[in-house]
């Protein structure tokens, strides 16, 4: 899947003319991937109580800050299909992804042993970096989709490029709820043995760092055009370069970090 996902990579480098099929690809096989790390790490059972947290949780927040402006702003979707309350179903699925990989990083940072949950201050500091590693994946994407692919669209569009503070401050505080939970339930879903070795935690890390390089991709293209949002003409092309700035601090960053981690330990004996 790895391999298969440098492919979509190097054909949306290569061949603009295919990038939309090839990014499409990426997000199948990323999907695909985290299904499977999820399964052979939580099981079954683990897997779905992650889901259900994640997708209950976000769903409950995007669908109130639709309704209300809290948490994340007034704003709406324009993704097509089916939107409960608002809420498209792509944007769930979001959070579940992204939220599974961010978990398995801070997993990989904080403890001495990723797989293992325990109790005391890591049980709450564990969820707090894993919001930030989440919220920076948000910080370095979210201008991307309200402007080069207008997906949502913001009442008051703030901020530089057209994003409220706001919304990242609605991202931070879903994640920690999502986490803390996750968190709390954990030990109800002890890893198993395949968790105990790096070559399960080191694909994450890889597709981690590969979900930064659509905004990298971009600068090789150059992509022309101007969204216009609360009154402020913003250059598409700006956009990305300064999402891939922020990529390289946060996504980038994170991963590295987390490889850093996962080889400055002694492997678990088998």
């Amino acid at each position: 899947m790895l391999a298969l996902t440098v492919v979509a990579v190097a054909v949306m480098a290569l061949w603009p003319s295919l990038a939309a099929q090839a990014a499409s690809a990426q997000a199948a096989l990323l999907i695909l991937f985290v299904v499977v790390h999820a399964w052979l790490g939580y099981s079954a059972r683990g897997m779905a109580a992650f889901v259900v947290i994640a997708g209950v949780i976000s769903f409950a927040f995007e669908a109130l800050s639709i309704a209300t402006g809290f948490p994340f702003g007034s704003y709406t979707h324009h993704l097509p299909g089916v939107k409960p309350l608002g809420v498209p179903l792509a944007v769930l699925l979001g959070w579940i992804m992204f939220g599974w990989l961010a978990w398995a990083l801070a997993r990989m940072i904080m403890r001495a042993v990723p797989a293992t949950a325990l109790g005391g201050a890591e049980r709450f500091t564990t969820p707090i970096v894993a919001t930030f590693i989440l919220g920076g994946y948000d910080l370095a994407y979210d201008a991307v989709g309200a402007t080069a692919h207008s997906w949502y669209s913001y009442d008051q569009p703030t901020g530089a490029l057209g994003v409220p503070v706001t919304n990242y401050l609605g991202w931070l505080l879903t994640g920690w709820v999502i986490f803390q939970l996750v968190a709390l339930v954990e030990t109800k879903f002890p890893g198993r043995p395949v968790t105990q070795g790096r070559s399960y935690w080191l694909p994450a890390c890889l597709f981690w760092l590969s979900t930064s390089a659509q905004v990298f991709v971009e600068l090789i293209h150059g992509t022309d055009g101007v969204a216009v949002r609360g009154g402020k003409t913003i250059a598409i092309a700006d956009v990305y370069e300064s999402c891939a700035s922020t990529a390289l601090f946060t996504i980038v960053f994170t991963g590295i970090m987390a490889l850093i981690r996962l080889y400055s330990r002694q492997p678990s004996p088998r």
